[in-house]
């Protein structure tokens, strides 16, 4: 019963832990592989399935993502383009070429949701052909994580994870990057579009960068975005914390 002096609100106070981490499907390739098809072949090259866990919480949504390619080519013979195509749960999902040899030669891709599964395997399988002549591989390597590798419009490409919340939250989160760029995550009170680019929680920048959950704010819903400087790089975030207060 309630007076004027007196409420039955109660208040409820709630903590979520979330760590997506990196996945690394460490080198594919035990030796080296000699490259001689001209066209994408039927059968991949290199297969490898990833998993990043499930939210414990159905509140929290991870909008996306990203994933990304290495190979080392050791050597070109007659041939000058090294062409691969990446498909993910049986959809092609990135393709192009390299023609550098003796170098790191990486790509990154966002998948978004409805095109990547939490809590089991993503299935990414590799194929790789040349223009002539033939190829020698001596590396590759995927990475998946919970990030992006926008550098230009994080405000929709950088859009990686929401928790729905309406009431004041307290967040902590670390990001990361894989890759050779600079790292940047914000927090917003709500999703939306870039009309409210200015009106961010925090925001900060750089490999390792944390915020602890000593910041009490008022949300509609949170929402966490990432970008970096390289575009084939994945600036992620893990090691997740929430505390949500709210009343009833």
């Amino acid at each position: 019963m309630t007076d004027k002096y007196h409420s039955d609100t109660q208040e409820k106070i709630e903590t979520i832990v979330y760590n997506p981490g990196l996945q690394d499907s460490g080198d594919l390739e035990p030796a080296t592989k000699t490259i001689t098809a001209t066209l994408k072949p039927l059968t991949p090259d290199y297969t490898v399935n990833l998993t990043t866990p499930n939210v414990p919480d159905t509140r929290l949504v991870v909008r996306r993502l990203c994933q990304r390619l290495n190979i080392f080519i050791n050597s070109f013979s007659g041939a000058t383009k090294l062409f691969y195509a990446v498909e993910v749960n049986g959809i092609e999902r990135a393709s192009g070429e390299f023609n550098s040899t003796g170098i790191n030669n990486p790509v990154s891709w966002n998948l978004v949701e409805g095109q990547f599964n939490l809590g089991s395997f993503n299935a990414i399988v590799v194929f790789l052909w040349v223009d002539v002549g033939n190829a020698v591989i001596g590396a590759c390597q995927v990475w998946q994580a919970a990030g992006s590798n926008s550098v230009y419009d994080w405000q929709s490409a950088g859009n990686v994870l929401v928790l729905k919340h309406i009431g004041f939250i307290s967040a902590g989160c670390t990001l990361r990057i894989l890759g050779t760029g600079s790292p940047t995550f914000a927090m917003y009170p709500m999703e939306s579009d870039s009309q409210l680019s200015g009106h961010r929680l925090v925001s900060k920048s750089g490999d390792y960068s944390r915020i602890a959950p000593d910041c009490l704010s008022l949300v509609r819903e949170l929402n966490v975005r990432t970008q970096s400087t390289v575009a084939t790089d994945i600036a992620y975030i893990t090691e997740l914390l929430f505390i949500l207060r709210s009343l009833q």
